[in-house]
């Protein structure tokens, strides 16, 4: 699929990162697969441009990886009602994924 770049208006959809919406931050990202995916049946890929809400925006612009994951982790929770002795586990996957995006983040020239 190489670089290709897709870049939706801001607040049409949901933060990538917490699922809040309205989303006010776009970051032009390269596509990458999405980890514990490559063995699967259908791997998933990252395609294009992340949305963040303005409160994960200020995370990732502070590169405060930490807490974005953690943030991610308690909103997925709020939606999802995962168990507590999967809680480690879906945390690392976020910190898996939001390191991929800081690797695949296209810089501002």
């Amino acid at each position: 699929m190489g670089d290709q770049i897709v870049e939706p208006f801001p607040g049409r959809e949901m933060c990538n990162f917490c699922s809040e919406r309205p989303t006010t931050q776009l970051y032009a990202c390269k596509n990458f697969l999405i980890p514990r995916t490559k063995t699967a049946l259908f791997q998933h890929e990252s395609g294009g441009a992340w949305a963040a809400c303005n409160r994960c925006a200020e995370l990732v612009d502070g590169r405060r990886w930490s807490e974005l994951t953690d943030r991610a982790l308690t909103n997925f929770i709020k939606q999802n009602g995962i168990p507590r002795y999967a809680q480690f586990d879906v945390r690392e996957q976020f910190r898996e994924i939001h390191q991929l995006f800081r690797e695949h983040l296209v810089k501002e020239s």
